[in-house]
């Protein structure tokens, strides 16, 4: 068996493995990537099926290193706002519009520093839009910078 030297970037890292040819299997995460959805079907503890949340594209707003997103619950439809830090101290909150333009916060604000932090799930129903909105801090901004909103 021959063995191969794979190199995967994560970041500023680099992370070598020696892999045997028969299983090798490789992937690519940079910073900034959108995070990958959860599997369907999954089952937790006990046997009791795991809700499936799935990743909303096109509503992603960054400002420095802080970026924001939204995922859907895909058994009852509501959203989640998620934020992660790659340095600056992040602050981020989901808004609702039950009628556009006006929008009202609905989550408590949630701070991140060299992590990732989420809202629970909101509801996000008929007539309704829900965007995640964020501050970075350490560039001294005190206007939010909000994404597209999911309907």
């Amino acid at each position: 068996m021959h063995n191969t030297t794979a190199r995967t970037r994560i970041g500023l890292f680099t992370v070598t493995a020696v892999l045997g040819v028969s299983s090798l299997l490789a992937s690519t995460t940079t910073a900034g990537a959108a995070p990958a959805p959860a599997p369907a079907g999954m089952y937790g503890k006990d046997g009791v099926e795991a809700q499936s949340v799935v990743y909303i594209p096109g509503k992603d707003i960054t400002s420095g290193s802080c970026k924001g997103w939204l995922n859907r619950r895909t058994s009852d439809g509501y959203v989640q706002a998620l934020v992660q830090s790659w340095g600056a101290r992040c602050a981020m909150w989901l808004e609702r519009a039950d009628t556009y333009p006006h929008y009202k916060q609905i989550s408590k604000v949630y701070e991140a520093q060299l992590n990732k932090r989420s809202t629970g799930f909101h509801w996000n129903g008929r007539g309704a839009g829900a965007r995640v909105c964020i501050v970075n801090q350490t560039l001294g901004q005190t206007t939010p910078y909000c994404g597209n909103i999911a309907w």
